[in-house]
C-alpha cells in the first residue's frame, strides 16, 4: 500500500466538509453547555493575568499560582456579601422597610381615588384588596416547589461546572493556543500569532469598557436618586451599577426597587404624594435606561472597540432580542473579533501583506490611508 499517496482535491473538499457538518453536529446536540462554558472562559480569562503576574514574579509553580489566584477569588466572591450587607444594612435602616406599614400604605393608596382634572380614579377599580386576595392562589404550590427544585438543582450543577471549567482552564489554557498554532502551516505561524494577540486585546479593551459602564451607570443613578430624595439611593445605584451588565436583570432590579420604594415611601424633601412621587421616579427610570442603553452604553463600548456607537447598539440590541442576556453581553467581542479574522482574509485573498506595516496587535482596527494601501506585490512589481 502507498501511503504517500495524496488525497486528490475532491477527496479533501469532501472530508472537509464532513468534518465541518460532525463539528457543527456536536456543537448543537452539546448547545446547552455554551452557555456556562461561556461564563467560565470569560472568568477564567479575566483571572489569567494574574497566574501570568505570579508566575513571572514569585518562584510558585503554575499549579500553585493557579490554586492561590483561584482561592483568592473564592474567598473575595464569599466576601462581597460581609463588606456589601453593612452598606445594604445602613441603606435599609434608612429606608425603614415596615410590613405593617407597607400592607397599611398599600390600602390607603387603593381605597384614595386619584383626581386628573375633572375625573377621579380610584386604584382598588383595577388593583385587588390585601383581604380579596384569592385563597387559591397558594394552591400550586406543590408543583412550584418542584419546578423550583427541579431548576435550583440544574443551576447548581451548571455552577459547579462553571468552577471546575474555570480551574481546569487556568492550568491548561495557556497551551490551547499553541496547540492551534501547531495545527497551522508553518509559513502561517506568525499570521496566527499575531491574530491572536490582536484577539486578546479586543476582549481585553470590551472588558475594560463594561468596568467602566458599571461605574458610570451606578454613579448616575445614586446622584439622581440623592437629588430627588429618594430612600436608599446609593444603595439602589449600587445594585443597578453592579447588575448593569447583564440587561435585563440590570433594568428589572433597578426599575422594580426605585419605583417601589417611592411608591411606599415617598421622598425625603419632595412636596409630592407617594403616587406622584412614584410616577417621577418611574418617568426618570425610562429617562435614564434610555439614555444608558441608547447613548451611554454604545459610546462607552464603541470607544474601547474602536466601533462606532451605531453599530454596537444595533449588535447589542438584535442579540438581546433574538437570542437572550448573555448573547447581548458578548455580542460586540465576538463581532469585532469576526471583523478583525474576515479583514485578514480579505488580505489574504487580495495577496496583500496580512497585516498593515508598523501596527502592532492593539491597532487592530487601524485602517491606513487609501493611498499607501499595500498593494500585491505582483502589481507593485509591474
Amino acid at each position: 500500500m502507498d501511503t504517500k499517496k495524496v488525497w486528490n482535491k475532491e477527496v479533501r473538499i469532501i472530508t472537509f466538509l464532513g468534518v465541518l457538518l460532525m463539528f457543527l453536529a456536536i456543537l448543537w446536540f452539546f448547545r446547552g453547555a455554551i452557555n456556562p462554558l461561556v461564563i467560565a472562559a470569560l472568568f477564567a480569562y479575566v483571572m489569567s493575568p494574574m497566574v501570568d503576574f505570579l508566575l513571572k514574579h514569585t518562584p510558585f509553580s503554575r499549579t500553585s499560582a493557579v490554586l492561590i489566584v483561584y482561592f483568592v477569588a473564592l474567598l473575595i466572591l464569599l466576601a462581597i456579601p460581609a463588606v456589601v450587607v453593612p452598606v445594604v444594612v445602613n441603606q435599609v435602616q434608612t429606608i425603614n422597610l415596615d410590613l405593617v406599614a407597607m400592607v397599611q400604605n398599600y390600602e390607603s393608596f387603593v381605597t384614595r381615588p386619584i383626581t386628573l382634572l375633572q375625573w377621579s380614579v380610584y386604584p382598588n377599580q383595577f388593583l385587588p384588596e390585601i383581604h380579596e386576595v384569592p385563597a387559591n392562589l397558594f394552591n400550586p404550590v406543590a408543583e412550584f416547589t418542584l419546578g423550583f427544585v427541579e431548576t435550583f438543582s440544574k443551576n447548581i450543577l451548571w455552577i459547579f461546572v462553571v468552577f471546575v471549567t474555570i480551574y481546569y482552564l487556568l492550568m491548561d489554557g495557556y497551551r490551547m493556543s499553541p496547540w492551534l498554532a501547531r495545527l497551522a502551516p508553518d509559513d502561517f505561524r506568525p499570521d496566527y500569532e499575531h491574530l491572536v494577540a490582536q484577539l486578546k486585546h479586543v476582549w481585553s479593551d470590551y472588558l475594560r469598557s463594561q468596568l467602566a459602564f458599571m461605574f458610570v451607570v451606578g454613579l448616575i443613578d445614586s446622584i439622581v436618586w440623592l437629588a430627588i430624595g429618594l430612600p436608599g439611593a446609593i444603595f439602589l445605584g449600587f445594585i443597578t451599577g453592579l447588575t448593569s451588565f447583564v440587561h435585563e436583570i440590570g433594568a428589572i432590579v433597578s426599575g422594580v426597587l426605585s419605583v417601589a420604594i417611592a411608591l411606599l415611601l415617598g421622598s425625603h424633601f419632595l412636596p409630592l404624594s407617594n403616587f406622584w412621587f412614584a410616577v417621577v421616579v418611574l418617568g426618570l427610570y425610562l429617562v435614564l435606561t434610555a439614555l444608558k442603553n441608547v447613548w451611554i452604553r454604545p459610546v462607552i463600548v464603541g470607544r474601547h472597540v474602536h466601533l462606532h456607537s451605531g453599530i454596537v447598539f444595533v449588535i447589542i440590541l438584535a442579540a438581546l432580542v433574538f437570542y437572550g442576556a448573555l448573547a447581548a453581553f458578548i455580542a460586540v467581542p465576538v463581532f469585532v473579533s469576526l471583523v478583525v479574522i474576515v479583514r485578514y482574509l480579505r488580505r489574504r485573498i487580495l495577496g496583500l501583506p496580512p497585516f498593515p506595516e508598523n501596527t502592532a496587535p492593539s491597532d487592530y482596527f487601524y485602517f491606513p490611508p487609501q493611498n499607501t494601501i499595500d498593494e500585491p506585490e505582483s502589481e507593485s512589481r509591474a
